[in-house]
């Protein structure tokens, strides 16, 4: 392991710093440069697995479904629908629809309310 501050390999125990709100492993020298990190509050590797995987499943939640502008499309189709007539019913170009649906444009949170408003019925 190296330290954080000047680089060098840190021989025997790390050092858990706060520098102002960044918390740094550090040899034993550098250490005083900042604020010790009491042990009890040093963040255990089971906790680190628990935080990534938090933050993954936060990422998987905000990331839009690869596959919606397939099912804008599967939907509009089986309401019987052309892109352009679509377009008119959401007050939107019909080449914002045509992009979204080949999934080159990821519809805003506003836009795919709007699109689920009409389609709703239709959408699987």
């Amino acid at each position: 392991m190296e330290c954080e501050i000047c680089g060098a390999e840190i021989k025997g125990r790390a050092y858990s710093i706060n520098i102002g709100t960044s918390k740094l492993k550090v040899c034993e020298a550098c250490a005083r440069y900042g604020v010790a990190v009491p042990a009890t509050t040093t963040t255990t590797a089971m906790q680190k697995k628990r935080l990534y995987e938090q933050m993954d499943l936060e990422i998987e939640e905000e990331v839009e479904p690869v596959d919606y502008g397939r099912r804008v499309k599967a939907a509009r189709e089986r309401a019987g629908l052309k892109q352009e007539e679509l377009a008119k019913m959401i007050n939107e170009k019909q080449s914002l629809l045509r992009k979204i649906e080949n999934e080159e444009v990821i519809p805003t949170e506003e836009l795919r309310m709007k699109i689920e408003r009409v389609l709703k019925p239709y959408f699987r």
